[in-house]
């Protein structure tokens, strides 16, 4: 009677396990459908969306310039350690404000457990000085002239019409024009951590812009890259 009875026992754990499985699955897969992506600025219409490199991906390499005008190579700076890499859209931004300060006071717990820390934005070099001087930024800040490293991190998109009217008569800037461009493109701004083989261990990807890497988040996942 107790073998008949643990073997009831059994079968619903495992049968509410499988309920909770494909709740969840159907959960994610409906907000995926969902994402009201427009919200966001993203334009849809004929224009590719990003979605993200994921975890387990090679990082791709890239060499830019940073606010010092030193050239920066993500291969050579992960011969020093892993780095974590993201994007922010420019300093006309005000949730990118205070992320890039967020960084700037936690910059040294991250640096004193081996990562680099790089920034990638669309901005133009003048408008990454006076981000840069704003914020007091000491880590690296690369202006992505030729718009490659956004997308080869799949992370760049087309900005609505309707999203850059917003942004034009809310902080009286033009986003083309503040990224030396003929055309308004912007990236979600992710974040991504690479061990020193360059494999992405940890991906934080979200088109909402409000929704970031939180330091904890970041401190909960570097041990994937040690």
């Amino acid at each position: 009677m107790s073998y008949i009875k643990n073997d009831f026992v059994r079968k619903i754990v495992k049968n509410c396990f499988l309920l909770i499985v494909i709740a969840f699955s159907l959960i994610s897969t409906s907000s995926g459908q969902d994402i009201n992506y427009s919200r966001f600025g993203i334009e849809t219409n004929g224009c590719n969306i990003p979605h993200g490199l994921k975890v387990g991906d090679k990082a791709p390499d890239f060499t830019g310039y940073d606010q010092k005008g030193k050239q920066v190579e993500l291969k050579k700076l992960l011969e020093q350690g892993p780095t974590i890499l993201f994007f922010y859209r420019g300093k006309w931004c005000p949730v990118c404000s205070r992320y890039l300060n967020n960084y700037q006071d936690s910059l040294k717990v991250l640096t004193d457990q081996g990562f680099n820390v790089v920034a990638i934005t669309p901005e133009s070099i003048e408008n990454v000085e006076q981000t840069v001087k704003l914020h007091n930024i000491t880590f690296t800040v690369i202006y992505d002239c030729q718009e490659k490293i956004m997308k080869d991190y799949d992370v760049m998109f087309s900005v609505t019409k309707a999203y850059q009217d917003k942004i034009l008569s809310s902080f009286s800037i033009d986003i083309a024009k503040n990224n030396g461009r003929d055309a308004a493109r912007l990236p979600v701004p992710a974040t991504y951590i690479i061990n020193k083989d360059g494999i992405i261990v940890a991906v934080q990807f979200d088109p909402d812009y409000k929704n970031r890497a939180t330091v904890k988040w970041m401190l909960r996942n570097l041990g994937l890259a040690l």
